[in-house]
């Protein structure tokens, strides 16, 4: 088969290898992000001291230099960095008020000669490369200011003030020092649990689903009775039917306790764990002190969970190899880590503004690049909301799809130089940007890669049925499985468009579909089919009439060797595919260029079912494309398939595929009446003369999905169900 997981397993290690390239380039003292590898203040005792004389001038200082704007992060002055490294004054204060407080930390002299070496130039990001060596050591600094103060006497020493001309060796009083020291500390301890708190929500978000999946690996009996609780709506009985006033779809009890788990861990490390110290130069209360903490970590928070954001929404996702959950939970759960990026992302704007606002300078500051780039980015991630809601998803599509995407990559680009107006590459917040935009690249680099694979192809259109409801897409040279998605790039000036096709069947030819010899058991249809199909009672077995052998199904499928070419059930919506209907006359086909993105899974959890006994496999309309396949390729000892159809002439469009079902299927049809779901369900679910695990699989209507869901809930929560369950809803949900 064409499907193959090697694209979407070489996720992990191209990323890495991305991230290998892009994170050298981040620069301060350390690697990764703050609280993980990189640090800002140490020790803090030191840069407390710095800080303070700093901006006092120098006898090496040049007038009208620019100073330092952002007060939280840069310490520098009107001084170059070559001047803090040769004036006396500055090196014997510096280093009389070292020795003077950084006793009280315990820092080691070791760590205070570090410091020396790689801070005295640059403030809070170090520079060991020798380039800026200061002219003594420490030890040597700090000896030449203790004969200053033996000459002199402790007593008669001057007080360093901030600001002011610093011309001798001076002392720095306890209440200059303490606030300087207390603002660094608990600024750090807060940048700190920043970063922990952000690799938190962004590792367990991803990690958690590949832990929850290893339950997949116990025997279904143990299980059903859990799993299939948690696969029932978390209120009333619809999942894939939309809400009213489709204002959205409601999660499973399963999907509702993992969104639980990411709000409550997003609201709680917003603001646990904190740190607040008085007195602080940073911010003279608690309530200022916490205001920047909070606002600060909704930002960090909101960056860690683009990571979840991005990888969740991707074709290529890795953790569809690695878990059981489907395409369509990713995106619910996409949806809903998004609605909490941007809950963060408006906390850290409204914060900030009211942090610059109320003790700052927030016109000095709203002048500034960053801050515009940040309302950019704050302004496309909230528009994001509206225009992604579920009625504009399903009735405009292609409009949403694309707007989603420019939005994304605006929302990453402002997200970046927000960073880096006021950072540069300092701190470590971009790498999150990286790992976005890596997830982001690499997906569409896979979805290319899987294009040319297959090439320029061309797919041959034909009307299905009589009332023109389906088409039938066939692709020759192509064999696919689970699912592709088609490109129609002549049909529209948007070439970029594609939409997701269940594959009916990847081969073609007499030897495969009717060569077996149950192939003629099945009874075929002559005369007027009117007076002769009817709706099958429950319970019969292999009645689906057959076509004569001079239809078109038996022509196309039956004739010459076997071959690929993958064949689609296509119901006409909107936009390419209803393009593509409109060109197709009645009677006849046309052939048109396609690329083919193939294969894919919308659900892992399929390959569970090799473990079943049984199959029960119910389809609506065109959904009898994706369990034709299940029921085909299923091994085990027998499978029924219920299949419900408005058109009588449809039964006829996928003759060819039922036969190869063989004698191991029962096959039972509806024609424009519903489906007796309980009753199926029930006699599937309750017999007693069978072992073994069953499988369940529906693919078909919003609505024909919630009631095999809600049947099967009932049966297992009423206790009537004795085997394993393995339920599969095969579907798309946007």
């Amino acid at each position: 088969m064409a499907g193959s997981a090697s694209p979407s397993v070489s996720v992990l290690p191209l990323l890495t290898y991305l991230l290998l390239v892009l994170v050298p380039v981040v620069t301060a003292d350390g690697i990764g992000i703050i609280g993980a590898g990189k640090w800002m203040y140490k020790p803090t005792c030191a840069h407390a001291c710095r800080r303070l004389i700093a901006n006092c001038p120098l006898l090496c200082s040049e007038d009208g230099m620019p100073s330092a704007h952002h007060k939280r992060h840069n310490h520098g002055g009107a001084t170059p960095p070559e001047c803090f490294l040769k004036d006396r004054a500055f090196l014997r204060t510096q280093a009389l008020c070292m020795s003077q407080y950084c006793p009280r930390d315990n820092v080691a002299v070791s760590a205070m000669e570090e410091y020396w070496e790689g801070h005295l130039a640059t403030g809070s990001v170090g520079d060991w490369s020798g380039a800026l060596k200061p002219i003594m050591s420490y030890s040597e600094a700090l000896m030449f200011a203790r004969e200053d103060v033996e000459a002199v006497g402790e007593g008669n020493m001057p007080t360093a003030v901030s600001k002011k001309p610093l011309n001798q060796t001076s002392l720095i009083a306890e209440e200059d020092w303490l606030p300087s020291y207390n603002g660094q500390k608990s600024f750090e301890d807060g940048e700190n649990g920043h970063g922990a708190n952000s690799l938190a929500i962004a590792i367990t978000t991803v990690t958690i689903p590949i832990l929850l999946s290893f339950i997949r690996f116990l025997p279904a009996r143990w299980t059903t009775p859990l799993t299939t609780r948690l696969d029932q709506p978390f209120f009333g009985h619809r999942h894939r039917t939309p809400l009213a006033g489709a204002v959205g779809l409601m999660p499973t009890r399963g999907q509702a306790l993992f969104i639980a788990y990411i709000l409550i861990t997003n609201i709680f490390l917003v603001v646990f764990p904190h740190s607040l110290l008085q007195p602080n130069y940073i911010a003279d209360s608690d309530h200022a002190q916490l205001t920047i903490i909070v606002g600060d970590r909704a930002g960090v928070l909101a960056f860690a969970n683009f990571v979840a954001i991005f990888l969740f929404s991707s074709r290529n996702n890795v953790l569809l190899w690695l878990t059981d959950w489907s395409h369509s939970t990713f995106l619910l759960l996409h949806r809903w880590v998004a609605y909490a990026c941007i809950g963060q992302t408006v906390l850290h704007s409204t914060l900030m503004w009211y942090y610059y606002a109320e003790w700052s300078d927030w016109v000095a500051e709203s002048k500034l690049p960053y801050w515009y780039w940040g309302i950019i980015g704050t302004l496309a991630l909230c528009l994001i909301l509206p225009l992604s809601v579920l009625p504009i998803r399903r009735r405009v599509y292609e409009a949403f799809l694309a707007g989603h995407q420019v939005l994304a990559v605006l929302v990453l680009v402002a997200c970046f130089l927000h960073i880096w107006y006021l950072f540069e590459y300092k701190w470590g917040y971009e790498i999150w940007i990286y790992i976005a935009g890596g997830l982001w690249g690499l997906d569409r680099i896979l979805r290319v890669l899987r294009v040319v694979r297959n090439g320029i192809c061309t797919a041959t259109v034909s009307i299905a049925d009589s009332q023109g409801d389906y088409m039938r897409v066939e692709i020759e040279g192509i064999a696919a499985e689970g699912h592709v998605y088609l490109y129609f790039p002549t049909l529209s000036w948007r070439f970029w468009e594609n939409h997701p096709f269940s594959v009916l069947s990847s081969f073609s030819g007499s030897s495969t579909l009717l060569g077996s010899s149950n192939a003629s058991s099945i009874p075929r249809l002559t005369g007027d089919p009117e007076k002769t199909v009817q709706s099958t009672g429950v319970g019969a077995r292999e009645i689906l009439p057959r076509a004569d052998s001079g239809s078109d199904s038996d022509s196309r499928s039956s004739t010459g060797p076997v071959r690929p070419c993958t064949t689609f059930l296509v119901r006409p919506q909107t936009s390419v595919t209803r393009i593509l209907a409109s060109r197709v006359p009645p009677g006849t086909s046309i052939c048109v260029p396609v690329l083919v993105e193939s294969s894919y899974h919308a659900n892992p959890a399929i390959r569970q079912l090799a473990h079943c006994s049984t199959l029960l496999c119910i389809a609506g309309g065109v959904g009898i494309s994706a369990v034709i396949p299940v029921a085909k390729t299923f091994g085990g000892v027998r499978a029924r398939l219920c299949w419900g159809v408005r058109d009588e002439s449809f039964l006829r469009v996928v003759d060819g595929e039922i036969a190869q079902l063989g004698s191991r299927v029962e096959v039972e049809t509806r024609v424009g009446e519903r489906l007796p779901i309980a009753d199926i369900v029930v006699q599937e679910l309750t017999r007693n003369d069978e072992k073994g695990d069953i499988g369940v699989v529906v693919c078909g209507p919003a609505g024909m999905a919630d009631d095999v869901r809600k049947a099967l809930g009932e049966l297992v929560a009423q206790g009537r169900v004795k085997r394993g369950v393995v339920f599969i809803d095969e579907a798309f949900s946007w």
